[in-house]
């Protein structure tokens, strides 16, 4: 099995935005080896665009690896990782070799685990007549142990979705929602499930979406909505990204 994990210079696993290098590792003859270092320069004051180029450059170095071991369960990084390259990630402490023999463990209960609820959701699926079962179609696979995240736990019928929060007078008609802070509490959530009943369901000129990055099926939606969004930026903290959404009438600026 192939791990990889963006270290320091001493070898403990950094946040990307750190000094420090992708190590991937290799386990040969039953000793651990790095078989590749990927070096990574990543600058908070760079746009959006050039962090994500870098980071899918680096990315695309890591052959057949699709484990990372993470030093936290947010922000865009982890969000790129898991939604936009289908990565595992895993959050360990310890030395870095005693984290790969960890992962190794328990990425192969993972996959046993799925293994055994494929099994018992196609029987159950064997007996229904139609579609989700009323979670809405947008649930995902569930976590089950508290060092993983490989996604989000499924959403069942009784979830309780944060709506959006009027800004100023109901007049403007301005709304805001945190969509990262909502997906870091609430890991039952997904993206689609948060923000397509504020789109939906909101009356309002503008709506302000904070959140790691845009979730790949956003665009497509908001057309299929008659909805238009104004350009991406950070918003006052710089730690999010913020995304203005309005009705098409309404050009984006006003």
């Amino acid at each position: 099995m192939k791990i990889a994990a963006f270290v320091d210079d001493s070898g403990a696993v950094a946040g990307f935005y750190e000094k420090g290098h992708i190590c991937l590792y290799d386990q040969v003859s039953g000793t651990w080896e790095i078989a590749r270092r990927i070096m990574m320069d990543i600058d908070v004051e760079m746009s959006l665009a050039e962090i994500k180029a870098i980071f899918y450059s680096a990315m695309s170095q890591l052959e057949d690896c699709k484990v990372f071991i993470v030093r936290e369960f947010k922000g865009l990084f982890h969000a790129l990782l898991m939604e936009e390259l289908g990565f595992h990630t895993w959050k360990s402490a310890g030395t870095m070799l005693e984290q790969l023999d960890n992962v190794v463990r328990q990425e192969r209960e993972y996959v046993a685990e799925l293994e055994k609820q494929a099994q018992t959701n196609a029987g159950k699926q064997a007996g229904r007549t139609s579609g989700h079962g009323g979670c809405g179609g947008g649930c995902s696979s569930s976590r089950p142990a508290a060092t993983i995240a490989h996604g989000r736990e499924s959403c069942g019928s009784g979830c309780d979705v944060p709506r959006p929060v009027l800004v100023g007078d109901i007049k403007e008609g301005r709304y805001s929602i945190n969509l990262a802070e909502i997906l870091q509490d609430n890991p039952a959530l997904n993206s689609r499930q948060v923000l397509i009943p504020a789109l939906e369901e909101t009356t309002f000129k503008k709506l302000e979406i904070l959140c790691d990055h845009t979730p790949r099926w956003f665009y497509n939606e908001l057309n299929n909505l008659n909805l238009a969004a104004e350009p991406e930026t950070r918003d006052v903290t710089g730690r999010w990204l913020k995304v203005v959404v309005l009705p098409k009438f309404c050009s984006p600026g006003q």
